[in-house]
């Protein structure tokens, strides 16, 4: 028999009507019996705090309660730990619990790893495992979140170092983690607690300095608040009005990524509007304006094209009377929730939504399920996961006028993985607005693409320096390997160290592993070898080298090497810890030496001649169709015949030979060409 403190008794009453709206009373009966067995489970262990146990998975229950999460997750809540930390076993867990509740709580548990790894791998580890169960059921990354954010509000009780190296994690996965499926409530808390840690004194100053002019600020609030609430009356559309604030961390960035002082952010208070449908959010934001002048390029609407991860709004920026600059939200009470609670807002006491309809509506989800089907080591992984966390969102439109979000600074090239395989392996280039470009053109938001293949098209490994997306990079990966394009290990040049030529003796060793080698093979040469990439140093390839397996570097990466003493070259990354640590030690610090992939997917200058017949701006024709095509113009030629006759020249730079042919195909459109082809070198103009 379980016996319960009056507090906790408290508490399960709280958690109980926290989650009466989606659940039932059977359902409130299972979510008392995960309580009791979390209780009884974790009663001889305690906190750093020194509360009892039972304290940390009640307030991630309580906060998934208040997210409206199912009476399911609101039970793994309450048991996430019960397998790791406790004697409670899988079986016994789903056999009073079922099959769902088990997976869940299985899927937010840590998994165990060999005590001699490093934390930075343990740590990886743990977030891919949990990443990763996501793809199976996308409440797990809900109670990681709550899980995280409880840590987070008590984490004053960590050792210092411990503290900052969680802050910084929370920093760098979970608040982006959060954000990207649109739960920017608990996003926010979280980049809070992450900068109290991390910079103490910039949340502590930025906390003054709100603080200071906090009346001033919330006399404007009111006063515009009271005019919108009669102006929208007058209009019969109800609403909602409240001031807002940015959170500290927001401020932070601001001051930080503009390098400007407190003083220079002026919109630190806000406006929400709230109001009954998409109809209103319109209406209301014509009133907004005709009070208030809009403040130029600031106006977005997130309504008609939606954030990837379901968030939807008006924004705009409108300057005061006395000149302040105050930003204005406008949403419906449906798009409210998401905006709060994101991903969480998919569930409710009603229907679990399918969790394929999850991952095809969120784009974050897609690249996790590309991440586990590349199978991706722990360390490549986190830092695939944080790069796609990074940076803002671009949204294009395909030919049929459907809106993809995309990172920003993604390409043609990443577009057409995106929208199939087989499109980005072909893809020769594209058209942009009606305009040809290259693979590797940069997109912009409101772009319209039309993908252009070619069967000739042969991918390479320098496609890896023009993919942002990890999606397509682990596409473009898979072909790879399965092609086996991959570098080639081999000897390197010649270079003396400790007074010993290493050339002269790792020829001898790999002169005796070819001999091996054909012995093996009865001295036939194996038909079916295909000629791999290899690394290349001051022009040679015949180098031995291996990868590093601190960083784990793949074709694509900037790399460098380090000359070892007797096994070749040791390949890293330009940013890896341990070859920074080399190039700081003065004993090893000549041994460094600057590499790259041989075969790389470089632009190369090529020389084209077009003939035709003579006409007023053809010769500006042909140099838009070259600058719209990506292709960058060297030199330029041109010559007219008395006969009327034009005989241009140019020397471009191109990606490809698919890229060329794709330029002179569209050079031969022009009205009045009649020839273009590539020559060897420029012909000289008339005179």
């Amino acid at each position: 028999m379980i016996v319960l403190f009056k507090t906790q008794r408290k508490d399960i009453a709280t958690l109980l009507k926290a989650s009466q709206k989606q659940t039932n009373r059977h359902k409130r009966s299972l979510i008392k019996k995960a309580f009791f067995l979390a209780t009884d489970a974790h009663k001889f262990q305690k906190r750093l705090s020194g509360e009892p146990y039972i304290v940390h998975p009640y307030n991630v229950s309580l906060t998934l309660a208040e997210l409206e999460m199912d009476h399911e997750t609101i039970c793994a809540g309450l048991l996430h730990d019960v397998l790791e930390d406790t004697k409670i076993s899988r079986e016994f867990l789903e056999k009073e619990f079922g099959q769902n509740i088990t997976r869940l709580v299985d899927g937010v548990t840590k998994i165990s790893v060999l005590k001699t790894e490093s934390i930075e791998k343990k740590q990886a580890e743990n977030i891919r495992k949990m990443i990763l169960a996501t793809v199976q059921d996308a409440r797990v990354i809900v109670i990681k979140l709550a899980d995280k954010l409880h840590n987070m509000r008590t984490i004053s009780f960590q050792p210092p170092e411990k503290a900052k190296r969680i802050a910084k994690e929370t920093l760098d996965i979970y608040a982006p983690l959060a954000g990207r499926l649109g739960m920017f409530k608990i996003k926010s808390e979280l980049e809070d607690l992450a900068l109290y840690v991390l910079e103490s004194d910039i949340y502590q100053q930025i906390k003054q300095m709100l603080s200071q002019k906090k009346k001033e600020r919330a006399d404007t609030v009111n006063h515009m608040v009271s005019a919108l609430k009669e102006k929208l009356k007058e209009s019969k559309i109800k609403a909602d009005i409240a001031g807002r604030s940015k959170h500290f961390y927001s401020i932070y960035q601001k001051m930080k990524d503009k390098n400007k002082a407190f003083e220079e952010i002026y919109d630190l208070t806000g406006i929400r509007i709230i109001v009954e449908n998409i109809q209103h959010c319109y209406g209301a934001l014509g009133i907004v304006h005709t009070i208030w002048n809009p403040v130029p390029g600031r106006f977005k609407d997130y309504i008609s094209m939606p954030k990837s991860n379901g968030y939807q709004s008006l924004h705009t920026s409108v300057i005061t009377p006395d000149g302040k600059v105050i930003e204005v939200q406008i949403r419906s009470r449906q798009m409210h929730q998401i905006a709060e609670i994101g991903i969480a807002a998919h569930w409710t006491y009603k229907e679990k939504k399918d969790d394929k309809v999850l991952i095809e509506r969120f784009n974050l989800l897609q690249q996790i399920a590309s991440l586990e089907e590349q199978g991706e080591n722990a360390g490549e992984f986190i830092e695939e996961l944080k790069e796609n966390l990074g940076g803002d969102e671009i949204y294009v439109f395909t030919p049929k006028g459907e809106i993809i979000a995309m990172p920003k600074d993604s390409t043609v090239l990443d577009f057409a993985f995106r929208i199939h395989t087989d499109i980005g392996l072909k893809c020769a280039g594209a058209r942009i607005n009606n305009r040809l470009v290259s693979i590797r053109t940069l997109l912009k938001s409101g772009d319209q693409l039309t993908i252009q293949t070619n069967s000739s098209v042969k991918p390479s490994l320098g496609w890896i320096k023009f993919l942002k997306t990890t999606q397509a990079r682990n596409k473009l990966r898979a072909y790879l390997r399965k092609n086996e394009i991959t570098p080639e290990n081999k000897l390197y040049p010649n270079e003396i160290i400790d007074g010993q030529n290493l050339t002269e003796i790792l020829k001898a060793k790999n002169k005796n592993k070819e001999k091996t080698k054909t012995e093996k093979s009865g001295g036939a040469k194996n038909k079916e070898e295909k000629t791999k990439p290899a690394i290349e140093w001051q022009g040679e390839t015949n180098i031995e080298t291996r990868y590093a397996k601190c960083c784990a570097p793949l074709p694509g990466d900037k790399i460098m090497g380090f000359i070892t003493r007797g096994a070749g070259i040791t390949i890293h990354k330009n940013t890896c810890n341990s070859l920074i640590s080399l190039m700081q030690n003065d004993s090893t610090k000549d041994r460094i030496i600057n590499l790259r992939w041989s075969g790389m997917y470089e632009p190369f200058p090529v020389h084209i001649a077009v003939n035709g017949n003579d006409r007023s701006h053809i010769f500006f024709e042909l140099v838009k169709v070259l600058t719209d095509s990506g292709a960058n113009i060297i030199d330029a030629c041109a010559s007219t015949a008395s006969n009327g006759k034009i005989y241009d020249s140019f020397t471009i730079e191109v990606d490809s030979n698919e890229h060329l042919e794709t330029i002179l195909s569209e050079i031969r459109k022009v009205k009045d060409i009649t020839y273009a082809e590539r020559i060897k070198s420029l012909r000289k103009t008339a005179g």
